[in-house]
């Protein structure tokens, strides 16, 4: 498993009504250092979709 920083890891979600990506850093949410952020982010609770269905993919 690789270990990266909270200020390392980068967000990016698509804006399908204006067709741009915004990206923004784990810091900004200031999860706490025993928060398991693998966990987190597949909940969807840093705001980027974890998972694309099949009908999504081009």
């Amino acid at each position: 498993m690789l270990n990266f920083r909270r200020d390392q890891i980068w967000f990016t979600e698509k804006n399908s009504n204006k067709g741009s990506t915004g990206l923004y850093s784990l810091i900004e949410f200031r999860p706490r250092k025993d928060k398991n952020i693998q966990k987190g982010y597949l909940a969807g609770r840093y705001g980027a979709i974890p998972f694309i269905g099949d009908d999504r993919i081009f």
